[in-house]
């Protein structure tokens, strides 16, 4: 089973019990119960702060801005302890580590602004972090292609395929880049 598989299963199972949960407890205890998990929601969003604001930069095209918020976040999630706690409540079903969260998007900044090999390192950087990280594994594949290494853009395909990346747009994106990695034309 592979990472977003386990983390909708766990997510699955959480609402199952949740909508149990009243049946278990006094009424009392439901609320109290509620009460809290609210709370750590609540926390939890306003702990991913940098994170979300280096997200909208880089949906803005604000490469540099996202790069340097996201190593600000970075900084916060290996400071505080209860960010990095909180971090399977944000980042999403592909990795629950914050500082590979945030290597793996500081290394989509720089693919974005076409520093290969600083996108690149980021990208292994994520992965020693977690190597189950399905995105850093894709993104690698993107720098490969652009660099005209088929061989090896293929491979980290397969691999990010296997840990659980289902995106289909990305055989499209690794042709596009090979072919521009030849100098030839991009077909419309």
């Amino acid at each position: 089973m592979t990472r977003p598989q386990q983390n909708v299963a766990i997510a699955v199972i959480g609402g199952v019990c949740l909508l149990l949960l009243p049946l278990a407890l006094p009424e009392g205890a439901v609320w109290t119960v509620a009460g809290i998990a609210w709370g750590v929601s609540l926390v939890a969003f306003f702990a991913r702060g940098p994170y979300g604001k280096a997200r909208a930069q880089l949906e803005a095209k604000q490469y540099e801005a996202a790069f340097e918020t996201l190593r600000e976040f970075e900084a916060l999630v290996t400071k505080q302890a209860w960010r990095r706690s909180l971090a399977f409540l944000y980042a999403g079903f592909q990795t629950s580590n914050p500082v590979a969260l945030a290597r793996g998007y500081q290394g989509v900044a720089r693919l974005e602004q076409g520093r290969l090999a600083e996108a690149e390192a980021l990208f292994v950087s994520a992965l020693q972090v977690d190597p189950d990280y399905c995105l850093p594994w894709a993104n690698r594949a993107i720098v490969a292609a652009l660099l005209g290494d088929e061989v090896k853009a293929r491979a980290h395909v397969d691999t990010a395929r296997e840990l659980g990346f289902t995106d289909a747009r990305l055989d499209a994106v690794i042709a596009e880049a090979l072919v521009k990695a030849k100098g030839q034309k991009v077909p419309a």
